[in-house]
């Protein structure tokens, strides 16, 4: 077991500038009062004592990841595993290119699909303390290529027709980030919306640039009233060219400055070349789902950036950014967002609202992520208020504020992620009792 700082990067030595105390009070003012309505009630979870880490437990996690190596249920893994902010546990296991017999590296570089949505909006949200971006703002008052979306009518049995009609209030940048703005993905069960995102190539980072595809996106029509359901869509991704509209920058320029920069999160970008291409892990040849990594190839230089899955990273640069979130928005030192605006985005956003892709029982979701609102329901341990998520690729993480845990597993293997990252969360909450190494 490794008991390492996650200040891996260095110790930063210059703070997040600040507003005036006018405009940060007017600031705090609006969170506590005028967005008080789009969070429940039960915000912050009931507290219990954390328990101790067990660190023989924990370091069986590395054989269970080595067994399923030798298995070939994946071809390698990075797991990284930290506490209070130290890093209890980080290894490689496997290969990072099978085919090629390279070896996995604890820096190696994975795809990290929609694992990119949480840097995305963190940007966002330090766009919105600065008064820059506007929450509850029509997605059109920044993509006016998206004004005046329109739905399919409905019978009055609630079917939906042939007849499209303007939609009955255009969707918000918090619809866009709590996915209840009426956008979807081309992967889910097929429907006739979906087809068209498909040949559009609506999802691809390889098909057009930013402007094509939001003109193409305005074509088609929502796939359900603005907040009336939830469906996990490329809503991310337009959160993406938002700020790229009010920072006047590329996504990966905001990105870096906003969020990558002062995480310290160096092995963190949209396209993976040059000398760091030979750390880019690789999925089996054979995979069943080589369509995923043909969607979402770091290797070559994206047409448009996508916010909700085009990054690549490592696990430890993603470390950093979820004990910024445990930390309520610092890191050594470096504030990136108000503990008040976090503990608002960590909250359920969305009530009973379901939908396609919903996290399931005992989780709704928050400006983040899925959010744990029950302890009982999902299929893995965790703590009320916990979050977690991942990517398509594989990848897969969760935070915990009871717990002060964050823990990280990489790997490349679309078909596995979800019962992977519930053995891994069966393991590392495993290993909290009270046995003290």
């Amino acid at each position: 077991m490794r008991t390492d700082s996650l200040a891996a990067h260095g110790t930063a030595t210059t703070a997040h500038p600040t507003s005036s105390p006018a405009r940060r009070a007017l600031l705090l003012a609006a969170l506590a009062i005028g967005l008080a309505s789009c969070a429940s009630p039960t915000a912050v979870p009931p507290t219990q004592p954390p328990l101790a880490l067990d660190g023989a437990r924990l370091d069986k996690v590395v054989d269970w990841l080595r067994a399923d190596v030798e298995k070939g249920r994946y071809p390698g893994a990075v797991v990284l595993v930290a506490r209070d902010g130290k890093t209890v546990l980080h290894e490689a296991i496997g290969w990072a290119d099978k085919d090629n017999r390279v070896p996995m590296a604890r820096d190696s570089i994975f795809p990290i699909a929609s694992s990119t949505k949480l840097v995305t909006t963190v940007a966002a949200l330090r766009l919105f303390e600065e008064n820059r971006l506007r929450i509850m703002a029509p997605v059109a008052s920044y993509l006016p290529e998206l004004a005046n979306l329109r739905v399919a009518r409905r019978d009055a049995s609630g079917n939906a027709t042939a007849e499209l009609v303007t939609a009955t209030r255009q969707p918000t940048v918090h619809d866009l980030m709590t996915h209840r703005a009426g956008f979807t993905y081309f992967f889910f069960p097929k429907n006739a919306l979906r087809d068209r995102y498909r040949e559009l190539g609506i999802d691809r980072i390889d098909a057009d640039a930013a402007p094509e595809m939001l003109r193409k996106l305005a074509t088609l029509p929502l796939a359900f009233e603005p907040g009336t359901s939830f469906e996990y869509s490329i809503a991310t991704d337009l959160l993406g060219h938002i700020i790229e509209r009010v920072t006047g920058k590329p996504l990966d320029q905001a990105l870096k400055e906003l969020v990558l920069d002062p995480l310290k999160m160096n092995d963190t970008s949209f396209h993976v070349g040059g000398p760091t291409l030979a750390r880019l892990a690789r999925p089996q040849a054979n995979d069943p789902d080589m369509w995923v990594f043909d969607w979402l190839d770091v290797s070559k230089a994206p047409k448009r950036y996508s916010g909700g899955a085009g990054l690549a990273s490592t696990a430890s640069d993603y470390a950093r950014l979820l004990q910024m979130v445990l930390n309520e928005g610092e890191l050594e030192g470096v504030r990136v967002l108000s503990p008040v605006t976090v503990r608002w985005a960590m909250a359920d956003q969305i009530g009973t609202v379901r939908g396609v892709a919903h996290p399931g029982d005992g989780y709704a979701w928050n400006l983040f992520n899925p959010v744990r609102t029950s302890a009982g329901g999902p299929v893995f341990p965790g703590s009320v208020g916990d979050i977690f998520w991942g990517g398509i690729t594989g990848p897969r993480y969760f935070m915990d504020p009871q717990q002060r845990l964050v823990g990280v597993l990489f790997l490349l293997r679309p078909s596995e992620r979800a019962a992977v990252h519930a053995e891994f969360r069966a393991m590392v909450y495993g290993a909290l009792n009270t046995a003290r190494r």
